[in-house]
C-alpha cells in the first residue's frame, strides 16, 4: 500500500533515496539518512544524517554551507584568513590613522606588515604570502609585501626618523611617567655600523644592536624606542633619546648591576629622574631596624595586592633617598628555601648560625632615588611597574621572535625595527583589553591570536562570507565585545 505524504509536492520533488525530509518551524529541509540493524530489537533502526540544506518554494533547494562548499569547484571557491586584521581595526584606529597622516600611502604597508609580524612573526621572505592569505589583501587590494616591495619600504623608514618621530609624539600625553630600560638584539651582519660588540644580560660580548624603549606607565604601552650600537649602553644615551621624545618626565629604572657613583654622578648631571635597586651587602643600607622584634623599627607601612609591606626611609646627604621595604610573604619564601639548601647539604659552607646572621634581610629590598613628592607606596608601585617594560621585552624577544635580526644595513634595521614596534604596540592593546575584561587568567595573548587565526572568510561565486566559528571562539569575543564581521 502506497503511504500518502502530507508535505507539498514542490518540496517532495527534491527528495531522493537515502534522503529524508522535515518540516521544523513551518521551514522545510533535506538530512541524510540510513539505516542500521538493530540487535536487540531484531529491526532496522533509521539513522539521521547530516543536513543537506533548505527548501523553498520560490527557490527551491538551497545546499547547506558545509555541502555546497563540499560540492562547489576549487576555482570558485577562496579563503582566507580575517582574525586579527578585523580585530586590530577596533583597537588601532588611531595607530592606523597617525600612520596614514605621517607616512601616507606608505602607511597601509607599514601597518599591513606590521600585523604579519603580529601573526605569524613573518621574515620579510615570507611576508607577502602571509598577506595574500589574509582579508586584508582584499581590504588593500593594490598593495604588496614582496620582498622586493618591503625592501624599498624598510629603507624609506630607515632614512624617515623624524616622521617616525613625529608619529610617536601622537601618543605623548603632558605629565605621565615614562619608564626608561635597554634591551639587545643580535644580529649577524657585518656592513651594519650599530651591530658592536657590548654586554648584554646574558654576560657575552657578541656583536649586537641596543634597543631603547619608553614605556608610559600611564597609558600601559610602549611610547618610543631608540636604535643604539652595541657597546653604547651610557646614561647620556638616555637624555639624548628623551630629548628627541621631547618628553621631561621620564623615570630611570635600572637592574641591580647598574649602580656605581660615576653612574650615579651622571644621572645627577644629567638632571634625570632615576629609581635604582642596590644590592643587599650595599654599604648604604642599614639593616639595624630590621633586627628589632615586632617590626618596631620599621616606620612605614601600606598595602600592596592584598599582604602589607613594611619600609624604612633614610635621607642621604645628596639629597638622595633610600627606601628600604621588607616583603613578608618573601621573607617566608627566602628563609624556607635557605634552610632547605642547609637541610639538603646542597652548599656545605651553609650553617644554621648563617641562617640567624642573615635572617633581617630576607624578604628586603632597598631603591635609592632622586625622586621627591612620593609617598613609600607609589615609590614601590613604580618599582614594581618595571615589570610591565620587562613583559613588553619578553613579548619582542618571545612573541614577535624579533631579538635576532638579518638586516645588512642600519636604515633597513631602523625600518625592521619600526614594524615590530608596532606590532609590540599591537600585542600590548590586546594585552590590555584581556586584563580590563578580567580574561588573563584563561586567555594569554597567544590564545587569543589562535582564536584569530581560525576567523575566515569564504568567496563564493565572487562574494565573500563570514566561515563558521565555533561556540568557545564565540564566548570569548563576546566577553571582549568584539563582534566578527
Amino acid at each position: 500500500m502506497k503511504t500518502v505524504s502530507n508535505h507539498p509536492k514542490w518540496a517532495l520533488i527534491h527528495k531522493k533515496p537515502g534522503m529524508e525530509l522535515r518540516l521544523i518551524k513551518g521551514h522545510y529541509y533535506l538530512y541524510e539518512v540510513s539505516s542500521k540493524w538493530n540487535k536487540e530489537k531484531k529491526r532496522a533502526q533509521k539513522i539521521t544524517g547530516k543536513i543537506l540544506g533548505k527548501i523553498t518554494e520560490k527557490e527551491g533547494f538551497i545546499p547547506s554551507r558545509s555541502k555546497f562548499i563540499d560540492q562547489i569547484e576549487f576555482k570558485n571557491l577562496s579563503v582566507k584568513t580575517c582574525g586579527v586584521g578585523s580585530f586590530c581595526e577596533t583597537v588601532l584606529q588611531d595607530v592606523f590613522a597617525a600612520l596614514k597622516k605621517h607616512f601616507g600611502k606608505e602607511g597601509e604597508a607599514i601597518y599591513c606588515a606590521s600585523l604579519m609580524r603580529l601573526s605569524h612573526q613573518a621574515p620579510l621572505k615570507n611576508m607577502d604570502l602571509h598577506f595574500k592569505h589574509d582579508f586584508l589583501s582584499e581590504s588593500f587590494p593594490h598593495l604588496s609585501l614582496s620582498d622586493k616591495k618591503m625592501t624599498a619600504l624598510l629603507r624609506d623608514l630607515g632614512e624617515s626618523r623624524e616622521k617616525i618621530n613625529a608619529f610617536f609624539k601622537e601618543f605623548f600625553k603632558k605629565g605621565e611617567h615614562i619608564l626608561v630600560d635597554m634591551t639587545a638584539i643580535h644580529s649577524v651582519s657585518k656592513e651594519m655600523d650599530l651591530n658592536q660588540r657590548g654586554y648584554n644580560s646574558k654576560g657575552n660580548s657578541d656583536p649586537q644592536v641596543n634597543l631603547l624603549l619608553l614605556f608610559s606607565e600611564s597609558q600601559q604601552e610602549p611610547a618610543y624606542y631608540r636604535l643604539l650600537p652595541g657597546h653604547v649602553r651610557d646614561v647620556k644615551s638616555v637624555k639624548l633619546s628623551l630629548k628627541e621624545s621631547g618628553i621631561d618626565d621620564a623615570i630611570f629604572i635600572a637592574d641591580k648591576g647598574f649602580y656605581s657613583k660615576s653612574n650615579i654622578d651622571e644621572l645627577e648631571q644629567l638632571k634625570l629622574q632615576y629609581l635604582i635597586p642596590l644590592k643587599r651587602n650595599h654599604s648604604l643600607i642599614d639593616y639595624t631596624p630590621f633586627q628589632k622584634a615586632g617590626k618596631e623599627g620599621l616606620n612605614h607601612y601600606f598595602k600592596f595586592q592584598e599582604r602589607y609591606i613594611f619600609c624604612t626611609v633614610t635621607t642621604h646627604q645628596s639629597g638622595q633617598t633610600l627606601y628600604t621595604f621588607l616583603d613578608d610573604k618573601l621573607k617566608l619564601v627566602e628563609e624556607e628555601s635557605y634552610l632547605n639548601r642547609i637541610e639538603t647539604s646542597k652548599e656545605e659552607e651553609l650553617s644554621i648560625q648563617d641562617f640567624y646572621q642573615k635572617s633581617c634581610i630576607f624578604g628586603t629590598f632597598a631603591l635609592l632615588t632622586n625622586i621627591t613628592g612620593k609617598t613609600p607606596s607609589d615609590i614601590y608601585e613604580l618599582y614594581k611597574s618595571r615589570m610591565d617594560i620587562e613583559t613588553a621585552f619578553d613579548a619582542f624577544k618571545n612573541t614577535l621572535q624579533a631579538d635576532r635580526t638579518y638586516m645588512q644595513n642600519d636604515q633597513a634595521m631602523e625600518g625592521w625595527m619600526f614594524i615590530n614596534y608596532l606590532a609590540l604596540l599591537a600585542y600590548w592593546r590586546m594585552l590590555k583589553l584581556l586584563f580590563g575584561k578580567g580574561l588573563l587568567s584563561k586567555f594569554s595573548i597567544h590564545d587569543l591570536l589562535i582564536h584569530l587565526s581560525h576567523i575566515k572568510k569564504i568567496k563564493i561565486n565572487g562574494e565573500w562570507d563570514l566561515a563558521e566559528v565555533t561556540d568557545k571562539t564565540k564566548k570569548l569575543f563576546a566577553k571582549l565585545g568584539y563582534n566578527i564581521t
